[in-house]
């Protein structure tokens, strides 16, 4: 086949008022460029200068250049009629109709092939399919990127690297690809029909085929009866395995044999020596262990040595991914060169994390000319995926292949799932996890799954009497999060139109009317089927109907309100409560409906129409129990806090309502800490001034504190703070929470920019506002760009995984982030030297559940700042400390603008928190010179370049 591919660059993102700035193609035949066009564009008005800055490109480059008219009639005569391709080809299409029809010239780009789309659907685990990135991960030849001639080389060499790929692939799956593809785009059906005559050997993880469906293979899996159950060890064998655990990390121990370079730390010998005489003795733990302790493998060994002698499994909670893929795919290995291959380890996760195989089949068979794009290619990515995932995890499938509204309908969820009349419960990816989990010692999850499993009463994971809570800091957040509920207006809208759409004639009722008249199925159901699709829309705008009255409620320019004792006396309480009372007959009606759907399924007669007719139950089981939530709001629940949340962009206004316990103490005490034999709990940050009293009371141990069930240590950093960092405050900060975003800003902006420039980049700013945060980078990007320095914004510049990306590969770059960036960034050596922190990060007194905390504390007496406010202030400060100092080879600086860090008296608490900071309090005029002086006179760390090639 022969191609133009084309690349532009342009003044804007609007066709209809930007201009074509370059014009950059190659015609392409049999993979080989045969001939390029370049030519660059003189526009009517002047490059903005964020254009400028992004290409290069000036006025003064420009200004001999053709115009735009004359630059498209001579692309025009290049291009002829030969179809074209472009790495975003959607908006190089719309670019060119919309300039060549101003000016009726004989150009019409129609059908293109697309480099972009096409990566989404071959390169489905890749974070980002940005052309740079693209080129970096996949080692392509880059030249300059934002430059047409050069993208459209880059994009030359992608597509050339995504058809070996796709060669690869089993034929069944090209087959699959190439016929979704005609469904949108001819052309790219032509080029996988072309991949197909060219097809090469499957390459990749072993496969299977069901029903022409291809996923990975599963692995054998170990029968639960396998993990044979010892005799419970006596008094001196559980002294032995304490005794065993520390000896394991000695040095000359089996892991210095094992591991090259291995050296035993004191802190990591005191944790391992803490933990295993929890588990040993039946107590609970509570370990403060910094990072550089290496506190995974100081839980992880005596937690096997109890798992394998006792038969019992023990089950590690993280919060993050990243911690369970560290010892999933670092830690175990090690592991299993001491314990043998008998030792067994399973990352289990949530439900609604693994794909369903029998929805994925589902969906690329209904699939038709009428179903969305997007969802056409993320069906085909899905395809392609399935052939590469070793787990089906979402976290391992990119949100840009798949979309959140896709992903939720081809999720493994109980409602929905048929069990052993599936076609694919035998190599379901969940059901694999669960039943490798049956016969593990090891059980890696996370938080959200153990409340999970603690509020269904243990049915979610295997039964276990050992827990080590990795990340532990979180736990009270998730437990709030978990042992509550919430309603979101748009899941309820999104359910709502998966049932009916299209007036009936669409969704998945509508697909179960067709089944059953197609199987000549009438009766009572059939016409409740059709009933239903009228309920369903009738309380669909009555459930909108109510969140439209709690939208009310919320006042302008806020993000939520409490639903409390004031909200009842109220219009907008009435309302809620009308439109909520007109839905109980619909959802009486929609019950029953229900129920007759899951008593058809014993008479229908294959998998499939069982399949379809359960996925209609479930969905309608979803959609009611929301419906069932929103009542609940009704009722006053006195030790639980109720509110509402406003979230508005563009023309639609998100809706959620929300229920929490406000004391998570009491509940994890009666489901946690009272039943389970051990519990570890482990974190960076659980003491305040080196005191174990706020977790312990907040997590509902005080009870076993005085029982002397706790054992509370804090073990010896690796880090000598007082050598490797510096606390700086400038004495003339203005108080920034008091003056507008706009004012405060313009500041910060300027102080930004100088210590940015001191430091050549190589640094992160820490928000507590995002409004804020979105007005210093709107301010502060063009003053760093004048210094060469690139700022990456959080929600303005990418994800944050991406932003991280850029930051690594990039390292004269700025990184501004809120909450999430406050911890789990690992930026070691120099690609992090500078940490600046705006504000000390207290959490807003006005969320629901933080102002129902504090008025219960107030109400027993206590002051509630200091019993809750400050203390969860300075585990959070010590968070975002802790992204500077990774390594004992780390240097850095980190600058705080907060100056009741040294005014106020409980300013103190937050730098006595880590042991060897001392502020040091200068004029903003030296700060620079502080800086610059502090790390030009410390050493330069080279994990910068080591790591930033690896990320390639």
């Amino acid at each position: 086949m022969e191609w133009i591919i084309v690349d532009l660059e342009t003044t804007g993102l609007d066709p209809e008022r930007a201009e074509i700035l370059e014009i950059g193609a190659l015609r392409v035949r049999g993979g080989e460029i045969v001939d390029t066009f370049h030519t660059l564009v003189r526009p009517e008005r002047p490059i903005p200068d964020e254009i400028t800055r992004l290409t290069g490109l000036s006025d003064a480059d420009v200004a001999g250049a053709p115009s735009e008219r004359e630059a498209l009639m001579r692309f025009a005569g290049f291009a002829g009629h030969t179809p074209m391709a472009g790495h975003h080809w959607v908006f190089e299409r719309s670019f060119l109709l919309h300039r060549v029809a101003r000016y009726g010239l004989p150009l019409q780009p129609g059908d293109g092939l697309c480099t972009l789309s096409l990566a989404r659907i071959l390169a489905p685990r890749l974070m980002s399919h940005r052309l740079e990135y693209l080129a970096r991960r996949l080692r392509l030849r880059a030249e300059v990127s934002h430059r047409a001639l050069a993208d459209a080389r880059t994009a030359h060499q992608l597509l050339m690297r995504l058809e070996e790929k796709a060669r690869r692939l089993p034929s069944g799956v090209i087959e699959l690809l190439a016929g979704l593809a005609g469904l949108y785009s001819p052309l790219t059906a032509g080029w996988f029909e072309q991949v197909l005559s060219r097809h090469e050997e499957h390459q990749g993880p072993p496969l299977e085929e069901r029903q022409g469906l291809y996923y990975t293979r599963p692995d054998p899996s170990p029968r639960s009866d396998e993990r044979a159950a010892p005799p419970m060890p006596d008094r001196a064998n559980l002294d032995e395995i304490v005794r065993k655990a520390r000896d394991m990390l000695m040095p000359g121990g089996p892991l210095a044999a094992s591991l090259r370079g291995f050296e035993a730390r004191p802190g990591q010998l005191a944790m391992v020596e803490a933990v295993a005489q929890a588990l040993a003795e039946g107590k609970h733990a509570m370990v403060e262990a910094g990072t550089g302790t290496g506190k995974s493998l100081a839980y992880l060994v005596p937690a096997a040595l109890i798992a394998m002698a006792t038969g019992e499994p023990v089950v590690v909670s993280t919060h993050t991914l990243s911690l369970q893929d560290q010892i999933a795919e670092r830690d175990f290995p090690l592991l299993r060169r001491i314990f043998g291959d008998e030792l067994r380890l399973v990352v289990q996760k949530g439900r609604n994390n693994y794909v369903c195989l029998r929805k994925v089949r589902s969906e690329a068979r209904l699939s038709t000319m009428a179903t969305p794009v997007e969802d056409i290619q993320g069906i085909m990515a899905l395809l392609v995926w399935l052939t590469e995932t070793p787990d089906g995890t979402r976290e391992t499938l990119s949100k840009s292949s798949v979309g959140p509204g896709l992903w939720a309908r081809v999720q493994s969820e109980s409602e929905s799932c048929i069990n052993r009349r599936c076609p694919f419960f035998q190599p379901c990816y969940y059901f694999r996890t669960k039943q490798a989990a049956q016969a593990a010692h090891l059980i890696v999850t996370n938080h959200s799954l153990v409340m999970s499993d603690l509020a269904s009463d243990h049915r979610v994971l295997p039964k276990y009497e050992h827990l080590v809570v990795d990340e532990a800091h979180h736990l009270e957040e998730q437990a709030t999060n978990h042992l509550g509920f919430e309603v979101q207006s748009g899941v309820m809208a999104a359910l709502a139109h998966r049932l009916v759409r299209d007036r009936g004639r669409a969704g998945v009722l509508a697909e179960v009317v067709r089944m059953l008249e197609e199987l000549d199925i009438r009766g009572t159901t059939l016409e409740s089927l059709e009933e239903g699709k009228e309920w369903v829309g009738t309380l669909g705008a009555e459930v909108d109907a109510a969140f439209q009255a709690i939208a009310a409620y919320v006042p302008a320019g806020q993000s939520e309100a409490r639903l409390d004792g004031a909200w009842r006396q109220t219009e907008s309480f009435h309302a809620y409560r009308e439109a909520l009372d007109r839905t109980q007959a619909g959802v009486k009606r929609l019950q029953d409906l229900r129920a007759r759907l899951v008593d058809l399924v014993k008479s229908l007669p294959s998998d499939d129409h069982v399949g379809r007719v359960v996925d209609a139950a479930g969905f309608l089981g979803s959609w009611l129990d929301g419906i069932a939530r929103m009542q609940e709001v009704l009722d006053e629940h006195p030790d639980d806090v109720t509110w509402a949340e406003v979230q508005t962009g563009g023309s639609r206004v998100r809706v959620s309502v929300h229920r929490a316990p406000v004391d998570v103490a009491r509940v994890l005490k009666q489901h946690l800490f009272d039943p389970l034999r051990s519990v570890v709990l482990t974190s960076a940050t659980l003491a305040v001034n080196g005191e174990f009293g706020f977790a312990i009371r907040k997590l509902g141990l005080e009870e076993h504190a005085r029982e002397d069930r706790v054992i509370a240590r804090t073990v010896p950093s690796p880090f000598a703070m007082d050598k490797q960092a510096r606390l700086f405050v400038p004495s003339d900060v203005p108080d920034i929470a008091a003056a507008p975003p706009e004012e405060a800003a313009t500041w910060l902006t300027a102080s930004i920019t100088d210590l940015a420039e001191a430091s050549r980049g190589r640094m992160l700013v820490l928000f507590t506002s995002h409004a804020l945060l979105r007005e210093t980078a709107r301010l502060a990007r063009a003053p760093l760009a004048e210094r060469g320095l690139s700022l990456l914004a959080q929600d303005l510049d990418g994800s944050r995984a991406a932003l991280l990306e850029a930051f690594r590969a990039h390292p004269e770059s700025v990184m501004f982030g809120a909450q999430t960036f406050w911890e789990g960034i690992d930026l070691p050596g120099d690609q992090l030297t500078s940490l600046v922190i705006v504000r000390l990060p207290f959490a807003p007194p006005t969320h629901p559940v933080t102002a129902a905390r504090l008025e219960r504390l107030e109400a027993s007496g206590q002051n509630a700042f200091r019993a809750l406010s400050l203390p969860e202030a300075v585990v959070r400060f010590r968070q975002g400390v802790g992204r500077l100092i990774r390594t004992q080879q780390d240097r850095g600086v980190i600058v705080v603008f907060d100056k009741r860090i040294v005014t106020q008296r409980y300013g103190s608490m937050f730098w006595k928190s880590i042991p060897g900071l001392r502020p040091r309090v200068v004029p903003e005029r030296d700060l620079v010179a502080e800086v610059r002086k502090f790390l030009r006179d410390t050493p330069s760390s080279p994990e910068h370049g080591a790591r930033a090639s690896l990320s390639l």
